[in-house]
Parts: structure tokens; sequence; C-alpha cells
């Protein structure tokens, strides 16, 4: 099956998660497949790139049966972090069209394109917390450069899901649109960019890039404190309160964390 399905329509090429049976879930594969999507489009005339769903979801996350140990999770997010590296330094403007979930990692993927389009019935969240995993620190930075330390904490701490709405309000996303006009105006605004001058666009993308790379130096700036942090990531792999929450999550009841 081909997870990944790239198209174009003039100078927009558009990139669709093809996982609808998984809602999308990532694995170690379809993060591959997105790079090399990308790699595709490096090589094409397309000026701006959606990024969307097939189905009924954007993207609900890592695929929770290849992380619920450490030896899917040491294989799993190396590849979710080259994937997210790779969106979000990617020459030409991207555009996430977020329908129904985008969870975890979709949402995670969904922070890294410039632009994020959510309908107003979408479900948008990272329910870390309540599933007993830990984002690693530079998803937790790129979180709080996008919409402040105050929505990023509760988002991660409480496990919130945002309505498109909500999300909009927290400045998680752009705009909110009507559901069945999603689809309309993100090819709207990927046209609009790929109409633009693309040395402009280009060249203001490397820009702002690089201030954010510039403001999220605190990895060099507190080294034992990221050491720490990646140190706990790879407890949580392993620990019983990830295979509760996962089982909790199964069996659609409250988790019974015990912090072991």
């Amino acid at each position: 099956m081909i997870l990944l399905d790239t198209s174009h329509e003039g100078l927009v090429a558009t990139l669709t998660l093809n996982r609808p049976e998984a809602r999308n879930a990532l694995s170690v594969e379809m993060c591959d497949s997105i790079v090399r999507g990308l790699e595709t489009v490096d090589q094409s005339e397309a000026r701006a790139v959606i990024i969307r769903g097939a189905g009924k979801v954007f993207c609900s996350g890592a695929d929770l049966g290849a992380v619920s140990d450490s030896a899917g999770a040491l294989e799993f997010l190396p590849a979710f972090e080259r994937m997210l590296d790779a969106v979000a330094r990617f020459r030409l403007p991207t555009v996430a069209a977020i329908h129904g979930a985008a969870l975890g990692g979709g949402f995670q993927l969904a922070t890294v394109c410039d632009f994020r389009l959510a309908s107003s019935d979408a479900k948008i969240g990272i329910p870390s917390s309540k599933l007993g995993i830990l984002v690693n620190f530079e998803n937790i930075e790129r979180l709080v450069l996008l919409a402040g330390t105050a929505i990023a904490k509760e988002m991660l701490m409480t496990g919130r899901t945002y309505s498109g709405k909500e999300a909009e309000e927290a400045g998680l996303v752009n705009h909110r649109i009507p559901p069945d006009q999603l689809e309309a105006a993100t090819r709207e605004l990927a046209g609009e960019l790929a109409q633009r001058a693309p040395f402009s666009v280009q060249g203001t993308k490397l820009a702002v890039q690089a201030i954010v790379d510039h403001l999220g130096n605190t990895r060099s700036a507190h080294r034992k404190t990221v050491e720490d942090i990646d140190k706990l990531v790879a407890v949580v792999y392993s620990s019983e309160d990830l295979q509760e929450g996962v089982q909790a999550l199964t069996e659609k009841r409250v988790p019974r964390f015990r912090g072991h």
C-alpha cells in the first residue's frame, strides 16, 4: 500500500497521508515516505505544498502499537524527528489542512508546517500526559515558540483537546474554516503562495527559520536539563505508566498512573 500519495495541480503539490484505516497514524515507514515525498516535490515545478490526511482525520499521531515499548520507540523517534526537521526546513511554503483529528505526533507535524488551516470541528491536541508519554525537548520548544508558555503547558500537562475555534483563538492554527470549505480554502492559500515571488517567499521562510533557530538555542545553553529530559523520554517508553496509558485508551477507561 502507498503510505503517501503525491499529486500536483499547477504550481501546488499535495502530500496526502494515506493510512485511513489506521487514522493516518505515523509509523517509521510513513515518516520516511514524507521525507521522500518532499524530495520528489523539490525536483518538481511546485512552489507550495499542502499536507493533508486521507479519510476522516488529518493524523491521529504515532502508531501506538509500534512505539509502546523501548525497542519500537528507539526505531520510531529518530525517523519522526528527521521527518519533522525535513518539513520545517523545506524550502517551499507548506500548508497543513487539518480535518477530523490532529493529535500527538499528528499535531506536531502540523506545527512544523508554515501555515495551519483547521476545520471548525477539528480536534487538536497532544494528549501525552493522558498516555504516559513525554514529548521531547525540541517539540516542546516548537510549541512554546508557536503559542506561548501558557498554551504549551495547558496542552501538554492536561492533555486537553481543542476545537478548531479554540485552536484559532489560542494561536495554534492560522484560521478555522467551515468543514465543507476547508479543501477550497487550503487550495486558495497554497495557490496564493505559489503565485508570489519565489525568492521573496523562500527567503522569508529561511529568515524566519533562522530566527526560530536563534530563539530556540536553549538546547546548547541548558545542555544538562536537555540531557535529563532526553533520559526521561527514554525511561518513559519502558515504563509501566505507558503500558497502562495505552491499555486504558484501548479499554476506553481512565488510566491509573503510578509514576513507575
